[in-house]
């Protein structure tokens, strides 16, 4: 396995060891063009949560050591959890963030019931995930959310892809790169609406933050017809004499 400012090989096995653990946030964001996309990220990630009430009870997935945790205690949300894959990333979140409870859990089997938070939250995981994986991931976020959810994607454009001939690296510097119709794909699988984009240094990025809705359930109402006693029915069904 290997680490670099690009790419995660096998990435699930990677931070589950104390020693990347401890030193992830150096080797992440060490030089200065990583400092300055963390700085525009964060930026991002704060516009995408404008829309939410500051009120509410949000998760974040996969929050490692709690970079995006801190943000949305920052933001001033009334409660804030955290959950991730490795218990190793989290004990350091939790040195930084003693207040937080966090809970290790896959992000595609959440130990969450159904609508258990107002909103959730899940940066940098999607684009280490391939298209099945992602929808399964997706879908468990919809499920314990009431109504709001806010992901990231890698999503690759044709500067993105020259980028990637030119260096020989993987495009958009992520391990599973999407184009804009699979975005589309995952999310009517899911159950999930697009509501708004915010782009991460485009086009020199193919970082996204998408802020997401549950699809809201139709009732169907019963016609008029059917709400008639069945002689009135009759009557309307025979037409006038």
């Amino acid at each position: 396995m290997r680490y670099n400012a690009q790419v995660v090989d096998a990435p699930r096995e990677y931070w589950q060891t104390e020693a990347q653990a401890e030193h992830y946030e150096r080797n992440r964001f060490g030089d200065p063009w990583s400092r300055a996309y963390r700085f525009v990220e964060e930026r991002t990630i704060r516009r995408a949560l404008r829309a939410l009430a500051r009120s509410g009870r949000i998760l974040d997935t996969a929050c490692g050591t709690g970079r995006i945790t801190a943000l949305l205690v920052d933001e001033g949300f009334a409660e804030v959890v955290g959950s991730d894959v490795s218990t190793a990333m989290m004990a350091v979140a939790k040195r930084h963030l003693p207040q937080i409870e966090f809970f290790q859990a896959d992000a595609t089997r959440l130990p969450f019931d159904e609508n258990s938070f107002d909103a959730v939250m899940c940066i940098g995981l999607l684009m280490h995930l391939d298209a099945a994986t992602r929808v399964a991931a997706l879908r468990e976020l919809a499920r314990i959310s009431r109504r709001h959810v806010v992901v990231q994607y890698g999503c690759v454009g044709a500067f993105q892809r020259l980028q990637s001939r030119v260096t020989g690296r993987p495009a958009g510097s992520v391990r599973y790169p999407v184009v804009d119709a699979e975005i589309h794909q995952d999310l009517e699988r899911s159950g999930l609406q697009e509501r708004a984009r915010f782009w991460v240094l485009r086009p020199v990025t193919g970082s996204v933050i998408l802020s997401l809705a549950k699809e809201r359930r139709r009732v169907a109402r019963p016609s008029a017809r059917r709400s008639l006693p069945r002689d009135l029915a009759a009557l309307a069904a025979s037409g006038p004499r």
